[in-house]
């Protein structure tokens, strides 16, 4: 995780074209339409049995968000996510392969079960040389649903090792750190990681900007669409902006699955 790395400025603008978008799905064309992931269409077990009459219009993801409003696409602009993303795979050309606004309501954000993003059926490359980055728009707390990881399980032979992708539970004992953070913190996630997390039980919701990315040239296994970003290069722009200073634990460093 670093601190402060995306701009203010910036996040709240983020989050202004958001809360349009939200505010906005009935009237939404159709082909906007159908880039949303609304939450009465999900099963309801994640969100505590709330019946679907009672999320009404409630958003879970806003996929392409780019197609929506172009001050998303200055996200795979921004120092920090880049310098992040090179840090991180080690790789100097990179491309992006989704990017979407994952929403938890108030009261009744679902739940997300535990898993690691490779493989994965969306967009998926043929090895683990890609990163997923969360900026969060609200901030995490614990009560909102916060990111849960458990640490040292993107390692090959690590204790979660015999950890089945899917399961409903983790290792017994097993220690879990919440990822706490402030809207403009970037969270970079290995694709091995185990993460998930709770519902959100606060009062505000939980909106995090999600970007997966890649090294340039990695075939992907499959294919997203629509995605605009899909294959957009993720560079930083001629225009100075903040850097991260360094990681808050090690650095990641992607290398395979090790």
């Amino acid at each position: 995780m670093l601190r402060r790395a995306v701009p203010r400025a910036l996040v709240d603008e983020l989050a202004a074209a958001a809360g349009r978008i939200q505010r906005s799905v009935r009237r939404l064309p159709a082909p906007l339409r159908s880039r949303l992931v609304l939450e009465r269409d999900l099963p309801p077990d994640r969100r505590d049995f709330v019946p679907a009459q009672a999320v009404g219009e409630a958003i879970f993801i806003i996929g392409d968000p780019v197609a929506f409003s172009t001050v998303f696409w200055r996200v795979l602009e921004q120092p920090g996510v880049v310098a992040a993303l090179r840090q991180a795979i080690g790789a100097p050309a990179l491309v992006a392969h989704f990017m979407n606004v994952t929403i938890k309501q108030a009261r009744f954000g679902r739940a997300i079960g535990w898993h690691r993003d490779f493989p994965n059926r969306y967009a998926c490359p043929a090895s683990p040389r890609f990163a997923r980055l969360m900026i969060p728009l609200d901030g995490m707390t614990g009560q909102g649903g916060a990111t849960l990881a458990l640490p040292g399980s993107h390692r090959a032979g690590g204790e979660a090792e015999p950890f089945a992708a899917g399961a409903t539970s983790i290792p017994e004992g097993a220690v879990i750190r919440t990822i706490r953070c402030n809207p403009g913190d970037l969270v970079v996630i290995h694709p091995m990681l185990l993460h998930g997390g709770g519902m959100n039980r606060s009062a505000k919701p939980r909106r995090n900007l999600l970007l997966q990315a890649g090294e340039a040239g990695l075939p992907l296994l499959h294919r997203p669409s629509p995605e605009g970003v899909l294959g957009r290069r993720v560079a930083a722009s001629p225009i100075r902006g903040p850097t991260p200073q360094s990681f808050v634990r090690r650095p990641l460093r992607i290398r395979g699955a090790r």
